[in-house]
């Protein structure tokens, strides 16, 4: 698919990529956490949560999109990829997010278990 390999627009910043990484991520939390009732929230998805959407997901973000760029354009100069930078925080708010909301889903399940 042609349109995979599209560098993104600067005021854009995401890709087609980073939407199948946000799309899949989520629904896979959002699938086990609602098919599993029990939910808990311990230290080691916590640590998973923040080690997809605060180190790999941006890394294999800003890695593909900088692979995009140079097989489309030949003159790059490092000023035009300055906002590569703001992935990070774009999918640090985008991790706190999903932790909050399975934070909410696991109070809203706890609640209908006791009713």
């Amino acid at each position: 698919m042609h349109f995979f390999n599209e560098p993104a627009e600067p005021f854009t910043a995401f890709t087609y990529y980073d939407l199948a990484f946000l799309f899949i991520i989520t629904a896979i939390n959002i699938y086990i956490f609602k098919k599993k009732q029990n939910i808990n929230l311990n230290r080691f998805v916590k640590t998973t949560v923040f080690v997809l959407f605060f180190i790999l997901i941006p890394y294999l973000s800003n890695t593909i999109e900088i692979r995009n760029i140079y097989k489309k354009f030949t003159d790059i100069d490092s000023f035009n990829l300055w906002y590569l930078i703001f992935k990070y925080p774009v999918w640090w708010a985008i991790g706190i997010l999903e932790i909050l909301y399975l934070s909410k889903l696991k109070e809203k399940i706890q609640s209908q278990s006791f009713k």
